[in-house]
């Protein structure tokens, strides 16, 4: 058995393994929703910790690991309260989605490594771990902290399930058209295997994945969630984001000279590996049926 089938069948189990898991954090309402925050928590932040860890560069600067883990942890929470604040008659703190509370957990852990980086590390390196502190903190847990918001909406539930399922067949599409059918490369500097068959591949398992998707909800559990133009509209755009995803994470680790950004999921390699395409997504998907009007 060659490598490439290794890693296939590694890739098929692992998801067969901790798919289930994840779709029941995302389905299920038990306890005040809390299954989709511990979900979060745990997705975000060691996303954020193999982020940090492949940032590390020693001397030249090194991430604010604690500071930035701490403050991942608090902006979920801050999420959550957002999402399900009147469930526990805790909404009248603040407006629902005010942008003040995540300003005020900005400037605090600004203030933190600062002040860190002046009384306790050297100068040398000082802007950079606090650009790489801050940049993970936004570009990772904020992104995919958006998964409580999108799962408190109307039909929360079925929307994550929509947006997952076209991200993981322009995935796989993606991957699978480029290993059997792969022949012109992109010439993408970060990823210079990657072949144009594969992203059309990926752009078309999304765009039929979604409207299947969708049509299936509509026909078995009576929930209009887009119509079929909309379907394929969206399924060709989280296809292209699920792209920049993957080739954002790809020019790291590239940086980092490393593979995988861990080792946690056999197949798939670190948490970031798994759940990079989504990152993207996440916030354009919220955001979409914000406008929309799914409330």
């Amino acid at each position: 058995m060659n490598d490439v089938k290794k890693a296939t069948i590694m890739r098929i189990l692992s998801a067969a393994i901790a798919l289930p898991v994840y779709v029941f954090t995302v389905v299920t309402d038990m306890f005040n929703c809390v299954p989709i925050l511990v979900c979060s928590l745990i997705i975000s932040l060691l996303c954020l910790y193999e982020f940090y860890r492949m940032s590390d560069r020693g001397d030249e600067g090194r991430p604010f690991i604690a500071a930035g883990i701490t403050a991942g942890f608090i902006l979920n929470l801050v999420i959550y309260y957002y999402a399900y604040g009147k469930s526990f008659g805790l909404s009248c703190g603040l407006p629902a989605f005010d942008a003040r509370a995540f300003f005020a957990i900005i400037v605090l852990v600004v203030g933190v490594i600062l002040a860190a980086q002046i009384f306790i590390r050297p100068i040398k390196g000082g802007i950079y771990s606090v650009a790489v502190t801050l940049f993970g903190l936004v570009f990772i847990v904020l992104s995919f902290s958006h998964i409580i918001l999108i799962k408190s909406l109307a039909n929360g539930a079925y929307y994550i399930i929509v947006l997952n399922a076209a991200v993981m067949l322009c995935d796989s599409g993606a991957y699978f058209g480029g290993v059997f059918f792969g022949r012109h490369k992109a010439d993408i500097a970060v990823s210079p295997n990657k072949t144009w068959e594969g992203y059309i591949s990926g752009a078309v398992f999304s765009v039929v994945g979604m409207i299947i998707a969708n049509q299936v909800f509509d026909t078995f559990f009576n929930a209009r969630l887009f119509s079929v133009v909309e379907a394929a509209v969206l399924g060709f755009a989280i296809c292209v984001l699920t792209a920049i995803g993957d080739l954002s994470e790809s020019a790291v680790k590239r940086d980092a000279g490393v593979k995988d950004s861990g080792t946690i999921i056999p197949g798939h390699g670190g948490m970031w590996d798994a759940f990079d395409a989504v990152l993207f997504n996440l916030p354009f998907f919220y955001y979409y049926l914000i406008i929309k009007g799914v409330v």
